[in-house]
């Protein structure tokens, strides 16, 4: 188990206050971006269709860098690290702000991506460095409840920003807090200086980028241009060659960017898979709900973004809760409990139909919800705690990375699943719903299928909940009795 340094424990709180700044301008971010998307466009004369690339370069970037972000964490500090990514994105959030034209605002959005991604893989290394193992898990609970905040709030800030500024204050607002948390983490952040001179795998760090930038590029074409065209194709054969031989090199490399043997723990490696199939399953829920409401349930888009507000107002309310009972009772039984409403709000989601009421709907979004933030903190702490201090950076930036792809997989499977089931019940090659056209039947019984699938992976999660809980017994057994002999 990783222990945090004493003489850091006076200023964790602050240190997490600075974490927490750092993750409330990450969210704000993009979801404030979304809503000033088409007054930029106007501003700098590029058609809808390019100007997403200023939301997809960022995304695309954290995806990719996350990794051997970590990994360079833990061999030049994760501290120094995450210092230097606050000063790269102040940096490139002002040179966003300023940008007079669409590649300059891409350029800037690259490099601010960069500097994001620093702080978001070593940010949990940091936490857990920090905290005792009795606090880690409300730590991070409060951890996730600001990733929540942003989402929430991004919407309306930014829409008063553009209603009574300009867009390029999304960015320019952003520049004190960047300021403040730099000077606080300089003076207050744990100075950890790695004992162990290690190097950097740049083979092993290339392969993983040309792994997984073709495979996030398969997905987002694959929903909507189909799986069987020959770029889609191209990028999976790639996908899966590099990651073939990223697996290969980092197994025989005795300093890899990955550390394979971090999956020998089983609470890491159990934590990570269900923390992949949150995401996975999530993303469904994200997916597939706005267009059951504003299209089967006739709502007004207004109507049903509150509805999507209800799963960050719980996660915020919580996350925090869920952490501080698990530093109390053990992550184990708290996760799986979380798990299990999980899986069962997602069965009740499969039982929806043209006729369902909106408070049935709200309900089962609510449990559907409850359960997710009740797992998540606990299973984050116990993922974090099976990590040996050294590895704090790459075993946090890699549990980053795979709730990444697992969101990125859910969207394009949800997106499979609804237009592939849409298309075997109406008899026709289906790409769209459209409202109002008679699909609505069609549509909802996709739904209902995209859902039990969903709810079956997460009670395969349970098993491995379950799983890990009998280990966890069986190791607290073998610990006693090392002690008592």
């Amino acid at each position: 188990m990783a222990e945090p340094i004493n003489k850091e424990r006076n200023f964790k709180w602050l240190i997490l206050s600075v974490i927490i700044l750092k993750v409330l301008m990450d969210g704000l971010d993009g979801s404030m971006l979304n809503i000033a998307l088409p007054s930029i466009g106007r501003d700098l004369g590029v058609a809808s269709g390019s100007i997403v690339w200023i939301v997809s370069v960022y995304s695309i970037m954290t995806a990719v860098t996350v990794l051997f972000f970590g990994r360079l964490g833990d061999i030049v500090g994760k501290t120094r690290f995450y210092l230097i990514g606050i000063a790269i994105y102040a940096f490139s959030t002002l040179f966003s702000g300023l940008a007079r034209s669409f590649p300059m605002l891409v350029a800037a959005r690259a490099i601010q991506a960069i500097g994001a991604g620093c702080t978001m893989a070593n940010s949990q290394g940091i936490i857990t460095m920090t905290f005792p193992e009795k606090q880690r898990g409300t730590a991070l609970g409060l951890y996730g409840g600001a990733i929540s905040i942003g989402s929430l709030a991004g919407p309306t800030l930014g829409g008063l920003i553009v209603a009574s500024m300009n867009w390029r204050y999304i960015f320019l607002l952003k520049l004190p807090l960047a300021a403040a948390a730099l000077i606080l983490g300089l003076k207050f952040f744990p100075r950890d200086v790695p004992k162990n001179k290690e190097k950097m795998d740049y083979a092993g760090a290339g392969f993983f980028v040309t792994a997984l930038a073709p495979l996030l590029y398969a997905l987002q074409q694959g929903s909507s241009a189909g799986f069987g065209s020959l770029p889609v194709l191209l990028s999976l054969i790639v996908s899966a060659a590099s990651f073939a031989v990223f697996f290969l090199l980092q197994s025989r490399r005795a300093m890899p960017l990955l550390d394979l043997k971090l999956f020998k723990d089983p609470y890491y490696s159990i934590g990570v898979l269900n923390l992949f199939i949150l995401a996975f399953t999530n993303a469904f829920r994200n997916i597939l709900f706005p267009y059951y409401m504003q299209g089967v349930l006739g709502m007004g888009a207004e109507r049903s973004g509150l509805f999507m507000s209800i799963a960050p107002i719980i996660t915020l309310a919580i996350s925090p809760i869920s952490g501080f009972v698990s530093d109390r009772i053990g992550g184990e039984k708290l996760s799986l409990a979380g798990q299990l409403i999980h899986c069962v709000g997602m069965a009740l989601t499969a039982t929806l139909t043209q006729l369902s009421g909106v408070g049935m709907m709200a309900l089962f979004f609510c449990v559907v919800s409850f359960g997710s933030a009740i797992f998540s903190s606990p299973n984050n702490s116990l993922i974090m705690s099976s990590v040996p201090r050294d590895k704090l950076g790459i075993g946090g930036s890699a549990s980053t990375a795979i709730r990444n792809t697992g969101t990125s997989v859910g969207v394009a499977f949800a997106t499979l699943a609804l237009y592939g089931g849409m298309s075997r019940y109406l008899g026709y090659t289906v790409t769209d719903y459209v409202k109002g056209s008679g699909m609505d039947g069609a549509f909802v019984l996709s739904m209902r299928d995209a859902h039990l699938m969903a709810a079956g992976l997460c009670a395969l999660g349970c098993a491995a909940s379950v799983l890990r809980l009998i280990l966890g017994r069986r190791r607290r057994r073998s610990a006693e009795a090392l002690r008592e002999g």
